[in-house]
């Protein structure tokens, strides 16, 4: 439910082709606000997306549907919309290597998880005066979830539109359950609320560990942006 697990021949091209060309001039466009980072702030995106690549890879079933988790929430808080961005389109690609998607979604899921985690930074930054970091943090990793989940289904929406025959994958299928409502909805709602809160509560966890021993990491309020970790003495 966050990002697309569907092989390469299924999509229409036209969806797939117009999300790698969005997803190329979205990344170009993030190289222009990161192309003075310096090597300990590209080491801290690095190890971001490391530990992102590694909860990606562990699915947590959800009775016919498997949900990643992807702490997009937290790394878009952490490194803002560009390097998240960045972080995600380099996470898919290598989770394409690994089976988990073709090569043809690789754009599709860069927006998908990109979009979430650069909503997550202006939630932050607004929630972050009354719930104070943890509950802030918490409070967007769960949004950009949802935002992440809705947009995912929007797309395999928008495919079978597109091209009728393509809902005869069951990754497709799974997801126009949703849109079908009764009683397999009314279970999957609680279920998908649980794996969102398991999502959150590492957000929480994360940021009152850091609000602890490396606050300067951590927005601090609306049109504060987090410093960068190269400045900051051990």
């Amino acid at each position: 439910m966050s990002h697309l697990h569907i092989p390469d021949g299924v999509l229409p091209p036209l969806v797939w082709i117009l999300g790698a060309i969005l997803a190329v001039l979205v990344l170009a466009l993030s190289g222009r606000f990161t192309r003075h980072q310096g090597p300990q702030q590209i080491a801290f995106q690095s190890a971001l997306g490391g530990i992102m690549l590694a909860v990606m890879a562990i699915p947590m079933p959800i009775t016919a549907f498997d949900y990643c988790m992807t702490l997009a929430g937290p790394i878009g808080v952490l490194l803002g919309a560009a390097g998240a961005l960045q972080v995600s389109f380099v996470v898919t690609v290598i989770l394409a290597l690994l089976g988990q998607g073709g090569f043809t979604v690789i754009g599709l899921n860069t927006l998908v998880l990109g979009a979430g985690a650069a909503l997550a930074r202006p939630l932050y930054c607004s929630l972050v005066a009354w719930l104070k970091p943890p509950g802030a943090m918490a409070a967007a990793t769960a949004i950009s979830q949802l935002f992440s989940s809705a947009l995912w289904i929007g797309m395999l929406w928008l495919s079978v539109r597109v091209a009728p025959q393509s809902a005869r994958d069951h990754e497709i299928a799974h997801a126009l359950v949703w849109f079908k409502g009764g009683a397999l909805v009314a279970v999957l709602v609680p279920l998908l609320g649980l794996a969102v809160g398991v999502e959150a509560l590492l957000g929480y966890g994360l940021a009152g560990f850091l609000e602890r021993v490396r606050p300067d990491l951590l927005p601090r309020s609306a049109g504060t942006p987090a410093p960068s970790p190269e400045g900051v003495k051990p």
